[in-house]
């Protein structure tokens, strides 16, 4: 219900459709064309995306009574006031994610990798996937003379950064010895890179299915587990780093949240401008950033362009280890691309699906290639930039702008001016609106599996804090016989990265569990729960089967993937308990099933239906209430 009101109210602004022509830029002679051919559009915004989506949205209402004269490359004005504003609003987004992953890897990573390999790597796919989008829009302006349309958004997959660096290069690096191993660093950028080209390569695959995936899986089963990532790492996790400076962090988040949350605007500024100059200004004030750290990030700068590197594919076989975390990424960036093509479409803007999922997956693999381990995706907020009266220039001023950014190495000076705790709460108010997108989709009568789907991605989070804790306790030494031990000759009786550590206690070992695989498990989790709250427990028994099976490979609750005859045999390993706790899951499903076959149990119930019916009888219950009290009051 919230998600039909979203999307009212956004096909309600439709600003194209009051804006048939270019404002300013360079026109183009095909400009008068649009107003005759909006209609057309309005005819067919209310295509369905669960039919195939290229046949009904490619139809007649595409094709122009007259082919347009001018250039495919003219179809568009390349620049336009709007664009300004929209290019702001991505660049900022774009660069707070990209600083901040950057930071959150420089404590394993030298900065040869980070701002050598891995930076440069983000400018080169970020400009391949805002040209593409651009591509896109010109092309379809040219095939239909409308010159309202914006181009897609593109940039950083938010979430996705962070589940890579937490899930799997950090856990590579500790798997490989951490600091005791010199190697450990380029082994776990490398297997990241290479993990990140999987993630592209599925989201290509998944590209022809695409319309299809989301009647597979509930939707706030897939929407869970980002948002368990939004809420754990791009929330408690930042909120973490910030509380540790308050008097810089506090009052630019509560201005971002005013600012975009509440429309508390300043006439001619970008909303997330001003939020960005208080902390900076707060961090020189207090200290927290110094001129010493700017001439550190100075020695950084120079010309460090991205170029290909296939060395990390020697680690190919490392990434079976990881499938649990890279899966669901690249399923929750395919879901993601559906979803933000279907908020496009609601403003006039139906881009073709499968080139659009193609372009996601595509532009992950290109920055793999170039060094990058973090997958590129189609931004949320096109409504937004087309409000704003964007239409391919700001694509364009991404593009030009990231690849000066990351190629020159002023990325590090930009984080000596504007330290991670400024831009910090870009990041915060992304969680939030991970958090808030889903449950504005998710109905009511799901909110249950929509929480528990976001218990995993806690457990890892917890998880890793403790670890790092415990890490950074047993760094500063210890003393043996009188004398001090520290430094590098320092060696704890047990990893806290490892699996024995958490065996000390059994309550430890299944937090531990529960976020191995976290994206995975919140997906299983959420969905069970909605099957089960819905009464359709023959699907509920076959994907406790399928969670069962899962579990004894080890793709959920443990570190690693292994064919279950091989796999660890120490009493720190609870896949064969998992399995069989799933298992048993499935045994009661069949019964239930079975009862309801016999007529025990009513049949399974729609979700829509059953949040209507819900609201409804809730709705009518505050009225009795209201109605009661109002005559206890004239009595």
């Amino acid at each position: 219900m919230a998600q039909a009101s979203t999307q009212r109210s956004t096909a309600k602004q439709r600003p194209g459709a009051h804006r048939p022509s270019a404002r300013g830029g360079m026109a183009c002679e095909n400009s008068e064309r649009s107003v005759t051919l909006g209609s057309h559009r309005d005819e067919h915004n209310a295509s369905d995306l669960s039919n195939d989506p290229e046949s009904a949205v490619e139809s007649a209402a595409e094709t122009p009574k007259e082919r347009p004269r001018s250039p495919w490359y003219c179809s568009l004005p390349w620049l336009v006031r709007g664009d300004l504003d929209g290019f702001t609003a991505v660049f900022s987004n774009n660069l707070a994610t990209m600083l901040a992953g950057a930071q959150m890897l420089q404590s394993i990573l030298p900065d040869e990798l980070v701002y050598g390999k891995i930076v440069p790597g983000v400018g080169v796919s970020l400009a391949f996937g805002c040209a593409w989008y651009t591509v896109m829009a010109l092309v379809k302006a040219h095939r239909t003379g409308r010159t309202d349309l914006c181009a897609l958004p593109f940039g950083l997959n938010t979430p996705g950064v962070f589940a890579f660096n937490t899930g799997i290069i950090m856990a590579v690096y500790y798997a490989e010895g951490g600091a005791q191993n010199p190697d450990a660093p380029h082994v776990a950028w490398q297997v990241g890179v290479v993990a990140n080209f999987v993630q592209g390569a599925i989201e290509m695959l998944l590209a022809p299915v695409g319309p299809y995936i989301s009647s597979a899986v509930p939707m706030v089963a897939l929407l869970g587990s980002l948002a368990s990532v939004g809420l754990a790492w791009l929330f408690a996790n930042t909120v973490e780093a910030e509380a540790a400076w308050p008097a810089v962090t506090f009052a630019p988040f509560f201005l971002i949240a005013a600012a975009l949350l509440g429309g508390v605007k300043v006439p001619g500024l970008p909303s997330t401008l001003l939020p960005v100059v208080l902390g900076a200004a707060l961090a020189w004030t207090t200290g927290r950033a110094t001129a010493s750290d700017l001439r550190e990030a100075a020695e950084l700068v120079g010309w460090h362009p991205g170029v290909p590197d296939f060395g990390p594919f020697q680690h190919f076989d490392k990434v079976v280890d990881y499938l649990g975390i890279t899966i669901p990424v690249a399923l929750t960036v395919a879901i993601g691309t559906i979803q933000v093509r279907q908020m496009a479409e609601n403003v006039g803007d139906n881009y073709n699906l499968r080139w659009s999922m193609f372009g996601d997956g595509f532009g992950t693999v290109i920055a793999s290639l170039f060094g990058s381990p973090w997958g590129m995706t189609v931004f949320i907020g096109h409504s937004a930039f087309k409000a704003m009266g964007a239409k391919i220039g700001y694509n364009i001023l991404c593009a030009a702008g990231f690849l000066i950014v990351c190629s020159s190495g002023l990325a590090a000076m930009i984080l000596a001016i504007f330290p991670s705790e400024v831009l910090n709460p870009i990041i915060l108010f992304v969680g939030l609106c991970v958090c808030i997108d889903a449950l504005e989709i998710t109905p009511s009568r799901h909110w249950a599996g929509l929480l528990v789907a976001l218990v995993p991605g806690f457990c890892n989070w917890a998880c890793e804090a403790a670890a790092s804790l415990a890490a950074h306790i047993c760094e500063q030494g210890f003393t043996n016989g009188g004398s001090a031990v520290t430094g590098a000759d320092v060696k704890c009786a047990v990893d806290p990265h490892s699996e024995a550590a958490w065996a000390l206690g059994p309550e430890l070992l299944g937090l531990k569990a529960m976020g191995e695989g976290y994206l995975l498990v919140s997906i299983f989790w959420g969905t069970l729960l909605v099957y089960a709250v819905d009464r359709h427990f023959r699907v509920a028994m076959v994907w406790s089967l399928i969670a069962a099976f899962c579990s004894s490979f080890g793709l959920i609750h443990a570190p690693k993937v292994f064919l279950p005859w091989k796999g660890p045999g120490s009493d720190t390993a609870l896949h064969w308990e998992f399995a069989g706790g799933y298992a048993v899951c499935a045994i009661l499903f069949a019964f239930l099933w079975m009862g309801q076959m016999w007529g025990l149990f009513e049949a399974g119930q729609d979700a829509t239906q059953a949040s209507k019916m819900m609201d409804q009888s809730s709705s009518e219950e505050s009225e009795d209430q209201g109605r009661s009290h109002m005559s206890g009051n004239v009595s």
